[in-house]
């Protein structure tokens, strides 16, 4: 997936987006504002149709203005 492509979406109000098209996959991408940036490694707990997964970063970018996390998925314990 390339996260530089042209017409990329605006960030929502909260500041975070799960694009998570790909969780089938085993991948997310999240996309935030924030400007604490996680770490190679860091794992998260995310919601995707009522099902809880974990979700490690394996590749950070930054882009204008915050960045995005590239996540490895497994199921949440």
């Amino acid at each position: 997936m390339s996260l530089a492509r042209s017409g990329v979406r605006r960030f929502n109000k909260s500041g975070y987006e799960i694009l998570d098209a790909g969780i089938g996959h085993g991948e997310v991408v999240i996309w935030s504002v924030d400007p604490v940036t996680p770490r190679l490694g860091d794992v998260y707990l995310i919601e995707s149709g009522g099902r809880p997964y974990d979700v490690s970063v394996v590749q950070l970018t930054q882009v204008k203005g915050g960045w995005s996390a590239r996540c490895r998925v497994s199921k949440a314990v």
